[in-house]
């Protein structure tokens, strides 16, 4: 029975996709942990640690679906180790007497931690994925919008006139700088727990260095000797750039959200057609997605805040810490991924409505231009004199509801510096955008040479996946 909008089938994928909530599935996760156990028992084969029959038989029992699940699941009613029924039924699975070498002289965070770091790998490849979709399509956005005139805003009210390109060109860096957080994550998330029960590899006997090097390599993975059962600052450094990821794609959707507000109108996120927005008010078009990834960018950050306090274990090993950071790691992982996938989709369709954006633009005709007139001004009174003297005049025009050139024009003292078409510019704020389009194009470079010289995938990850479906080929024969 589902309990958690996760599991939910009848609405299902409302917080999560079909891709990552299949990776953190239960058989998923235990498919992993029989991953390792694969791996660890053929690197004991090659090196005559086991015998090379247990370890084929093993390697190739070491399958979800060479496991009976159902006794299994009477184990787990009996006992409180979260491997142990796993580790009794693929001892059943294997013939010949050989289950007795399963998980000879691991300990069973060693294979909890393993699974693990291949999950988040897996996370992070396809983040990296879907984050340079996001950023592909901003870059077709600031392309097309380097000069589209819109009015910018500060402390909530209308500033000055810039583009649209320049609004996505913020997005697009802080989007570039978390592509280069994932792939530095890749590199220190890469490594794989075979210490034993208390980190001095004792039972996994003289060879244990090298039967940890090369499970880890079988898996794509790298190998410390120094344990990290204790030592979670990776994967709260993990849950810290995800939290980080979450809230770049939670601004960027709070900033559609608020311009698509009735007032507003100047973006959009698309709407599936035929779709109600409202029980009661059919003319209503919710910004969904949007409201969804801020709601889910909450979470992310409480959830990176319980992984960063579970940094502090106690002695060599503290289940009190390390459970409240496996609980935490799946939830976290799915909802990162889903506020970058939903922007995705939310930024491919975006609505733009220039017509609006120019509307709002001229709402306050010249006002929005008084800063051209203040350093015009400060060129012959000095910059507080005329800071004083164009908020006057500018309160003066809202009064009488008249062109902020005319009462230019009308004052006494420096009526006589302009003429009337060297006030042009205040009745055509689109001409004010200082150097936005010249920033767009850099920003837009500087990604596109980053974007050339990175692959488009985190092929790290790729490797590990491969590497252990191909320890664990399904075998045809159900036990």
């Amino acid at each position: 029975m589902a309990s958690h909008p996760l599991d939910f089938a009848i609405n299902p994928h409302v917080y999560g996709t079909p891709e990552l909530t299949a990776l953190f599935d239960e058989q998923a996760v235990m498919q992993r942990w029989l991953d390792v156990e694969a791996a660890l028992a053929t690197a004991q084969g090659e090196l005559g640690i086991i015998p090379a029959e247990a370890a084929a038989e093993i390697a190739r029992r070491a399958n979800i679906r060479s496991i009976d699940l159902d006794r299994v699941r009477e184990a787990y009613g009996r006992s409180r180790n979260s491997l142990v029924p796993l580790l009794g039924g693929l001892r059943q699975a294997c013939t010949g007497g050989w289950g007795e070498y399963v998980h000879f002289g691991a300990t069973t965070q060693d294979i909890l931690d393993t699974g693990e770091i291949l999950a988040l790998r897996r996370t992070l490849a396809i983040l990296y994925r879907d984050l340079r979709r996001v950023e592909e399509i901003c870059l077709d956005l600031a392309r097309s919008h380097r000069r589209t005139p819109m009015v910018a805003r500060t402390h909530g009210q209308q500033a000055l006139p810039f583009t649209l390109g320049m609004k996505v060109a913020g997005w697009l860096g802080e989007i570039r700088r978390n592509v280069e957080r994932l792939k530095r994550l890749d590199q220190t998330i890469g490594c794989g727990q075979l210490s034993g029960a208390v980190g001095t590899m004792a039972a996994l006997g003289p060879r244990a260095m090298e039967t940890a090097e090369r499970t880890m390599e079988l898996l794509g993975l790298r190998f410390d000797p120094v344990p990290w059962h204790t030592s979670r600052d990776a994967v709260a450094e993990l849950a810290s750039i995800f939290a980080i990821v979450t809230m770049t794609m939670a601004r960027i959707a709070n900033e559609i959200f608020a311009l698509q507000k009735t007032e507003i109108g100047e973006l959009a996120e698309p709407s599936a057609r035929g779709a109600l927005a409202s029980s009661t008010m059919p003319h209503k078009r919710n910004p969904v997605l949007c409201q969804r990834v801020v709601a889910l960018s909450r979470h992310v950050r409480a959830l990176a805040g319980t992984i960063s306090e579970a940094m502090l274990h106690e002695h060599e090993r503290d289940p009190r810490s390390l459970w409240a950071e496996w609980l935490a790691i799946p939830q976290l992982c799915i909802y990162t991924g889903t506020t970058v996938d939903m922007m995705r989709r939310v930024l491919a369709g975006l609505e733009i409505r220039t017509d609006r954006m120019a509307g709002n633009l001229s709402r306050q005709k010249s006002m929005v231009t008084t800063e051209w007139l203040l350093f015009r001004l400060s060129e012959s009174m000095g910059k507080m004199a005329a800071l004083e003297k164009v908020h006057s005049l500018a309160a003066l025009a809202t009064e009488k509801k008249m062109p902020l050139a005319e009462a230019v024009l009308d004052d006494r003292d420096i009526g006589g510096l302009f003429s009337r078409d060297d006030l042009a510019l205040l009745e055509h704020p689109e001409r004010y955008t200082g150097l936005a389009e010249r920033i767009v194009d850099q920003a837009v470079r500087r990604s596109e040479d980053a974007r050339q010289a990175e692959p488009a995938e985190l092929t790290a990850a790729g490797r590990q996946g491969s590497a252990a479906a191909a320890l664990s080929e399904p075998d045809t024969v159900q036990s």
